[in-house]
């Protein structure tokens, strides 16, 4: 009985540090380095879903009633000139990683 319960434990406590190290060793790539142009295109990613649900709920805010009219005209001006903003960024950022992406086409085809 005794060696029984023995091998129960041994048994639980190799599944215990399977469990418990698993995560660890698979996070290997939790390291690598953030390439700083797709972390930038992710931010106004998500700069723009904010600046278009920030202007679906203005609507929603207008419509039910909570602002005048003055104060929505006023608050979407603004809102819309920042979404613009972001749009106009995001499609820089996407014309210049274009660029990037002929030169290095160049660079495989010559190499």
């Amino acid at each position: 009985m005794f060696s029984f319960v023995i091998l129960w434990g041994f048994i639980l406590g190799i599944a215990l540090f399977v469990y418990l190290a698993f995560p660890l060793l698979t996070k290997q790539h939790a390291f690598e380095e953030i390439d700083p142009t797709e972390a930038r295109m992710q931010t106004l990613f998500l700069e723009r879903e904010q600046s278009y649900a920030a202007l679906a709920e203005l609507d929603e805010d207008y419509e039910t009633g909570k602002l005048s009219e003055a104060d929505y005209k006023e608050l979407r001006t603004a809102l819309l000139h920042e979404t613009a903003q972001v749009v106009s960024k995001l499609e820089a950022e996407a014309k210049a990683d274009v660029e990037d992406e002929i030169q290095r086409y160049k660079r495989q085809r010559q190499g």
